[in-house]
């Protein structure tokens, strides 16, 4: 009787120790699909600022070249830049450093007549950078 005493023991400690390191592994799989996320969340969000960054940029460069503060060159390029220029280039207009906008926009304003129906072309850029 001693005998099946103590294997019943060893089972139940198998049994235990397998239940412990299935539970760590459930954990461990649930805990790296969280941090996963949170990663993809942190970058999506960052997109879509960098996106809305640019659409500002935008907004506020047609502002000024209807106002007629700022004037599209008919023979050259010119840049408006918020923080810095994205390609190394020298800006002809700043567009005003707004601290809740962490990314650098570049607007090109191309001559006149460049775009769809003889009017301006305007392009943006807006960088990000993603870290952990």
């Amino acid at each position: 009787m001693i005998k099946s005493y103590s294997n019943s023991r060893g089972v139940a400690l198998f049994i235990t120790l397998a239940a412990v390191a299935i539970v760590v592994i459930l954990a461990n799989v649930v805990l790296n699909i969280m941090l996963s996320q949170n990663r993809l969340t942190h970058h999506q969000v960052s997109r879509i600022r960098a996106y809305y960054a640019g659409q500002a940029g935008m907004v506020y460069t047609l502002e000024m070249l209807k106002s007629g503060t700022w004037v599209a060159s008919p023979s050259n390029t010119k840049y408006a830049c918020h923080r810095s220029c994205i390609d190394a280039v020298a800006p002809s207009y700043a567009i005003p450093t707004d601290a809740d906008i962490p990314y650098n926009i570049q607007v090109a304003i191309y001559p006149l007549g460049s775009g769809i129906s003889s009017t301006t072309r305007i392009d943006v850029k807006t960088d990000y950078i993603y870290s952990e």
